[in-house]
């Protein structure tokens, strides 16, 4: 497993969270260019149709997938150091397993979905077509493994090179059907044809790594008849996909109801404000996949004072990053969702300015749930998310139905500021146990 030497835990998370960074920086850029372009081909309307079978795709995607890349980092990392191949190629395969399985499970789930709720989201015949067709691309929206691998390995500059293959696809593929004037399908199967792209590379790139790191032939028949169960892999796979599946359905709901209480115009202003926001507040949620490999070193290793040390620098770090944030969103929210939209919104920069506030308050949560999950605390988070969505649905509604997209803002503060508060709780219990608060001399 590649690990540089004479580097601090705390300048690998910041090494590799700013690989994330950049990656995600030049992704935004291009958003910021292929976004306009869909705009003014398809119009608003059409944008926001866009956005309302995208949203939809993913949201099944998301609440149906397995997170197989959390159980092959928390049990693959101690096999692969001791050079334990088959218990690392029996985790391994196991992950693989988990995604086909979930990928299969989305497609159907979406089906069902479409047929059953298409009428009630108000979208139209050829739309509810449309989304039929591409709802066979979640089978392959699950790189769950692949992405697991790169992070094991610590080459998360690949990862990074993925991602922006991809977008440069469709951004290239955008131009095109800018300059050529397509229609919203063309638009739809760029999306598609870009996940399908992403797909072949991370598994390709995964299957060299594996290759190059094992030097063993792959066990096609371990991956087919499993040869022995691996204890608690499957609850903290459950555990932490559920609470993956919450998260995701807090990003996607408010963009599908709003399309249906108040139609497509006013989901594409709500969804882009918030991938805004979202964007600002990035770099600090690119700690997550950088925190994981150390806290678990940090846990096999029992070392209280390292990890005590590495929290209390990431802490400085992230208020530093808010208050950029904050500033950013103040200042230049308004201008930005105007360029992005072609469209001028009223009061754009006070929306921009509370969905900044909630990524606020997510930014300050990054940190607590890779620590609460590498310490065997996943049902912890799980339950405050559970608990943070009983409150938020009936206020999302309410608000959503009374002021539109004001409302969904308001909401998106309310479980933001309940999700902390619960993991800040669950947190301080785990670091007093732990010795974090007061270190045994």
């Amino acid at each position: 497993m590649k690990e540089e030497k004479g580097k601090t835990a705390f300048s690998r998370i910041m090494s590799n969270t700013t690989v994330i960074v950049i990656g995600k920086v030049l992704n935004a850029i291009c958003s910021f260019i292929f976004i306009p372009w869909t705009v003014q081909t398809i119009g608003l309307n059409g944008f926001g149709q866009l956005l309302l079978i995208t949203s939809y795709l993913i949201l099944i995607s998301d609440i149906t997938h397995l997170h197989s890349w959390q159980p092959l980092v928390h049990y693959g990392t101690l096999s692969l150091k001791e050079k334990k191949y088959k218990k690392f190629n029996q985790i391994l395969t196991f992950c693989m397993r988990a995604d086909a399985l979930s990928g299969l499970t989305g497609m159907i789930v979406g089906l069902i979905g479409i047929s059953l709720f298409s009428h009630l989201m108000k979208w139209p015949d050829s739309i509810q077509k449309l989304a039929e067709f591409c709802n066979l691309t979640i089978m392959i929206m699950n790189r769950g493994w692949p992405v697991g691998v790169l992070r094991l390995l610590n080459r998360f500059k690949i990862a990074t090179t993925i991602e922006l293959i991809g977008t440069l696809t469709r951004t290239a593929g955008t131009f095109i059907g800018y300059e050529l004037q397509f229609s919203l399908y063309y638009f739809v199967w760029l999306w598609c044809f870009t996940q399908f792209i992403l797909f072949i590379i991370y598994n390709f790139v995964a299957f060299f790594l594996v290759h190059q790191s094992v030097k063993q032939p792959f066990p096609w028949k371990e991956l087919f008849f499993p040869t022995i169960k691996i204890p608690g892999i499957w609850k903290l796979t459950v555990g932490t996909s559920i609470n993956e599946i919450l998260q995701a359905f807090f990003k996607q709901i408010s963009t599908l109801l709003i399309g249906a209480w108040m139609g497509a115009s006013d989901a594409a202003i709500f969804r882009v404000a918030s991938q805004i926001t979202n964007a600002m507040a990035k770099p600090a949620s690119m700690l997550i996949p950088a925190l994981y490999p150390e806290f678990i070193r940090f846990r096999d290793n029992k070392d209280q004072e390292g990890l005590r040390h590495t929290l209390s620098r990431i802490y400085i770090t992230i208020a530093v990053f808010s208050v950029l944030v904050l500033t950013v969103s103040l200042g230049l929210g308004s201008y930005i969702l105007d360029y992005m939209l072609h469209h001028r919104y009223p009061q754009g920069g006070l929306l921009i300015s509370i969905l900044a506030m909630s990524s606020l308050i997510d930014i300050a949560v990054v940190p607590l749930e890779p620590l609460l999950t590498v310490m065997d605390k996943v049902y912890s988070v799980l339950w405050g998310k559970a608990i943070a969505i009983l409150i938020y649905m009936p206020v999302l509604f309410g608000l959503t139905y009374r002021f539109g997209v004001w409302g969904a803002a308001e909401a998106s503060v309310l479980s933001s500021a309940i999700m902390f508060i619960w993991c800040s709780v669950s947190s301080v219990r785990v670091m007093a146990c732990f010795g974090l608060f007061f270190p045994k001399k």
